[in-house]
């Protein structure tokens, strides 16, 4: 997630599918501040030739709303171009009437936490239980990733578009139907 006002570049990023951690792992993270609750809203795709998908996002941490306007598009495995910027909570309003309707809204909790010099972002969804995504930004997508032992792995679902949050609001589960 963004700190800054305005983002745009490359994320590179892995990306792992979890079992979702005991209540040890959510008190020690409740203690830390790095929760962040999040609603993410798609919108139509645009007909400009980029095939970006458009987002916007509210993100709640600690009583503070922010909210975002996001376009990803992918350009290899792994790595996406990302270009992100705050915008106003009226402008929030005025994206929300551009709603893919055919898309769900996704809520979920962020908790992001430092293991091994890497920061790992854990989402949690509020239509999921069992199940969770782990993604840690890389400067290299080849680079080995020490994985937290206190969590537990269950594929890593790097490149997989599947688990990308917006085959999610298709479908809201974690497994494809069939699975």
């Amino acid at each position: 997630m963004s700190e800054t006002s305005f983002k745009d570049g490359f994320e590179t990023e892995r990306k792992y599918l979890i079992e979702m951690p005991g209540k040890a792992f959510f008190e020690k993270m409740a203690e830390t501040g790095k929760e962040y609750k999040i609603t993410q809203t798609y919108l139509l795709m645009k007909n400009d030739g980029k095939n970006a998908v458009r987002r916007v996002r509210k993100t709640e941490k600690s009583g503070e709303t922010k909210y975002y306007y996001t376009e990803k598009t992918d350009v290899s495995f792994g790595v996406r171009r990302e270009t992100e910027r705050e915008i106003s909570e009226e402008e929030y309003d005025g994206y929300l009437k551009e709603k893919d309707e055919n898309l769900s809204e996704i809520d979920k909790t962020r908790y992001v936490f430092e293991y091994e010099n890497n920061v790992f972002e854990l989402d949690v969804y509020t239509f999921e239980q069992r199940y969770a995504i782990l993604e840690v930004e890389l400067d290299d997508i080849d680079k080995k990733v020490a994985f937290p032992p206190f969590l537990s792995l269950v594929n890593d679902v790097t490149g997989e578009s599947g688990y990308s949050n917006y085959a999610l609001a298709m479908r809201k589960t974690l497994f494809e139907t069939g699975k």
